[in-house]
């Protein structure tokens, strides 16, 4: 089972999907008014948390366990879930129990100047200026790239019928305090679960993995040093699903 994100849609798990011919059965929970004509007018605290449980309710009627993949606030609902029912195994890809990152642009900076532009400062070669220049955007394309990446995935996802407005952020918001209030008021959680996080995400800082490893006793961390919040629309893509089957196959 999956669970996309706010402002994103079921497909963003992208080639993930491919690699579950393991499973009897793939559920991609569609959130309300995040997916095909639907309007963000229908995107509400209660038919969200409602859509997630049945459909849980559903595949696990049918079968014996349900691994449960989630990404962003998918992966925040992910943890609200685990509280409530006995989810077999869980990925989270950068939830967002906690967030804005405030601190990314610090750390984009640290990262790059501690494994980039330090090195070839330091080089003291006869490289040009400009040859020099070039290598140190040879540097930054990964962070680039990742950049442009989620601005094209909010690109898409957004439009005249799926607007960030005052009141949409404000669902976004009850819904994740919803899901931190359910996740304290059961801990320590039980479920074995996988936390994977981008160094370089633009929107969940990593107190929100620390937030989520201090509740689940059964939780596993791999943090990326390259890699933004659209994790799996990275160059790293290949990496991280390997990493995700793995966990899901042991």
């Amino acid at each position: 089972m999956t669970i996309h994100g706010f402002l994103t849609v079921k497909e963003d798990f992208g080639k993930l999907y491919d690699h579950f011919e393991c499973y009897d059965e793939v559920l991609a929970v569609e959130i309300p008014g995040h997916n095909g004509d639907s309007t963000l007018d229908e995107f509400n605290v209660d038919d969200t948390l409602k859509t997630v449980l049945s459909a849980y309710d559903k595949l696990r009627a049918a079968h014996d366990q349900v691994d449960v993949v989630g990404f962003s606030m998918g992966g925040a609902l992910t943890t609200w879930l685990c509280s409530q029912r006995d989810v077999h195994r869980a990925v989270l890809l950068a939830p967002a129990n906690k967030y804005i990152n405030f601190l990314m642009p610090l750390e984009t900076i640290k990262f790059y100047g501690e494994h980039g532009l330090k090195p070839l400062l330091d080089n003291e070669s006869e490289e040009s200026i400009v040859e020099k220049g070039y290598e140190i955007k040879k540097v930054f394309t990964s962070y680039f790239e990742n950049v442009a990446t989620s601005i094209n995935i909010l690109r898409g996802n957004v439009n005249k019928d799926r607007m960030l407005t005052p009141r949409v952020y404000n669902v976004f918001r009850k819904i994740i305090k919803s899901c931190n209030k359910l996740v304290e008021s059961n801990k320590p959680l039980q479920t074995p679960i996988l936390v994977l996080w981008g160094r370089l995400d633009e929107l969940v800082p990593h107190k929100s993995v620390k937030y989520v490893l201090e509740h689940f006793v059964n939780a596993q961390n791999k943090i990326y040093e390259d890699i933004g919040h659209a994790m799996l629309y990275t160059n790293h893509a290949d990496l991280l699903i390997k990493d995700i089957i793995d966990f899901l196959s042991e």
